[in-house]
């Protein structure tokens, strides 16, 4: 069994927080063409860095902006 619980976006999802932007892919056809995004946390280093949805960079529009 399988739950997807909707949280208000003003919830804090982790204490991460993206400092850039740095790359980004798109997923095949098999995902919906998704678009991923390579990100650099805030005090961490590029052995930390991560690929995210874009749906997760929803509450950084700005850091968003700045990369597109």
């Amino acid at each position: 069994v399988v739950y997807r619980v909707r949280l208000p976006d003003t919830y804090p999802m982790h204490p991460y927080e993206v400092e850039a932007i740095i790359g980004h892919r798109l997923l095949g056809r098999k995902t919906g063409n998704r678009r991923q995004f390579l990100v650099r946390w805030a005090g961490y280093g590029p052995a930390d860095d991560s690929w995210i949805s874009e749906y997760d960079l929803r509450n950084a529009p700005e850091v968003k902006l700045e990369y597109l």
